[in-house]
């Protein structure tokens, strides 16, 4: 009788720890100029997208990573320039910026005028941010 008390002891001490793990991926700032991505245990898989990310000419996307661990990929969708609420985005489009980023990594890439849609995908369980910024180009 002791060994299923300790047994159920044991898996609600596991279950308890379980629940205090939390996760979380999304954005924590969302402006038509820059992007915040938030990960907090992400876990591998886990991606949203976002839009609008407003570029005007003479200006590029600047994407930079603070994670502590893990990976994301950032991907930058040029929205089509005729939109309406019956038609949603091709979530499947070719993007025009990819981005693998850890760490440190900083990545910047010029893009022809236009709004932008935003895909953050976690590839490894992250903690950490990943700002995605429009900042005048070099």
């Amino acid at each position: 009788m002791k060994k299923i008390y300790a047994l159920i002891l044991l898996v609600m001490l596991a279950l308890m720890l379980t629940a205090c793990g939390k996760s979380e991926f999304g954005l924590s700032e969302n402006t038509s100029k820059q992007m915040t991505i938030t990960a907090e245990n992400a876990s591998r898989d886990a991606f949203f997208m976002v839009g609008s990310l407003e570029v005007e000419d003479g200006e590029q996307v600047v994407i930079s990573s603070s994670l502590k661990k893990g990976r994301v990929r950032v991907e930058i969708v040029k929205m089509p320039e005729e939109q309406s609420i019956d038609k949603l985005p091709d979530l499947n489009a070719e993007p025009i910026i990819t981005a693998d980023v850890s760490s440190t990594d900083e990545f910047s890439d010029a893009v022809s005028a236009g709004t932008y849609l935003l895909k953050a995908t976690c590839l490894e369980k992250a903690t950490g941010t990943v700002q995605v910024a429009v900042k005048p180009g070099a």
